[in-house]
This record gives structure tokens, C-alpha cells and sequence, in this order.
């Protein structure tokens, strides 16, 4: 990964606001923005899990990995890992190394990825938490404010 092009950042920013207003159903719009979050930003893995207020957990909706582990349907209760960790505090969480960071849950399935850094994302409605978007690394990597600033947008 390398810092953003500014001309990637607002292409991507544009085909992310057309779907979103586009007659698309919401799996595709998701599926639309973790390929275009993992091309701009050449990551290894990027997901959206959102929040079944029901069933008080949440649903991984979207990722562009062809991981079997990633296909099947999984989920984490809202208190749980990384993602009910910015779900709570409704901010963005870098984990430099998420197989020596204590809340993350999917130690196997990272070292099986070769996943190493981590952006995790609170993704929010007005003030509601309505899910996060994780970005994964394949290598120690800093997130910059830049690019912390895409995905929040």
C-alpha cells in the first residue's frame, strides 16, 4: 500500500456516491465498496460487518477475498473483538499487527490470509452505528491520516 493518489481518492469517492443513489440493492452496493476500498487502497482483504439489532451481533455483508472462511457466513456479538470495540466507542481503531492484538478474534484465519495490519472503521448514519469496515494488510503497515480520512468518508 502506498499513500493516496488524490485523483484514485475522488474517482473512488464518485463511483461510491453513484451506487449509493443508483437503483442497486444494498449487498451489491456493499460488495461495490469493499472492491473499490481494497483496490484504492491495494488491500489484502477489506470487509463490512453491520449491526442485527435482533439478534445483538454482527453480520460480515461484504468482502472481496476469495477465502472460503470469508464466503461463509460469520458473526460477532456486539461487545465482541475489534468491531464491537469501534462500534462502542464509534471511532477508528490501527492495529498494527492484529496476531499480537489481544481483542481480535480471527487469529487463524489472519495467519491462514497472511493478514497483518489493520483499519477499522466505524461506519455511521447521523450519529448511529450501523456497522464497520475493516481494511487489512498483507505486511506492518502505518494507516495514514489520509487515508483513515477515505475510509471514514
Amino acid at each position: 500500500m502506498n499513500n493516496l493518489d488524490y485523483k484514485d481518492y475522488l474517482k473512488t469517492l464518485n463511483k461510491i456516491s453513484t451506487a449509493i443513489v443508483s437503483d442497486l440493492y444494498l449487498e451489491d452496493i456493499l460488495k461495490l465498496i469493499v472492491t473499490l476500498t481494497a483496490n484504492v487502497m491495494k488491500a489484502k482483504v477489506c470487509n463490512v460487518w453491520l449491526i442485527d439489532e435482533k439478534k445483538q451481533e454482527f453480520n460480515i455483508k461484504a468482502t472481496q477475498s476469495m477465502h472460503q472462511e470469508y464466503l461463509n457466513k460469520r458473526t460477532i456479538k456486539l461487545n465482541e473483538g475489534i468491531v464491537g470495540l469501534v462500534a462502542k466507542e464509534k471511532k477508528p481503531k490501527i492495529i498494527f499487527n492484529v496476531l499480537k492484538e489481544e481483542r481480535y478474534k480471527a487469529k487463524k484465519l489472519a495467519r491462514k490470509e497472511g493478514l497483518v495490519s489493520m483499519a477499522s472503521i466505524p461506519m455511521m448514519v447521523k450519529d448511529k452505528i450501523i456497522g464497520v469496515l475493516n481494511v487489512y494488510t498483507n505486511k506492518p503497515y502505518k494507516f495514514t491520516k489520509a487515508e483513515i480520512s477515505l475510509l471514514s468518508t
